[in-house]
């Protein structure tokens, strides 16, 4: 029968963080935070589909670059 107490010490032992916003989530949340920005920006001056398209994809890639670097 499994303790309890191995449960938490295998806890403690497999989820290291780097302290910049646990998982990646510090610099996910600035990505999105910047698109989000930028995408009110672009539609209130009445930027074109494409502008707002190009927008939308270079930030997923830099949400996942971000994600991949601060993990």
């Amino acid at each position: 029968m499994l303790d309890k107490d191995d449960y938490y010490a295998y806890k403690s032992t497999t989820n290291h963080s780097s302290g910049s916003g646990g998982n990646g989530s510090g610099g996910g949340k600035l990505i999105i935070a910047i698109v989000v920005i930028m995408l009110i920006y672009f539609i209130a001056n009445g930027a074109s589909w494409d502008a707002i398209d190009t927008l939308l994809g270079f930030g997923l890639i830099a949400y996942f670059l971000a994600k991949w670097l601060f993990s």
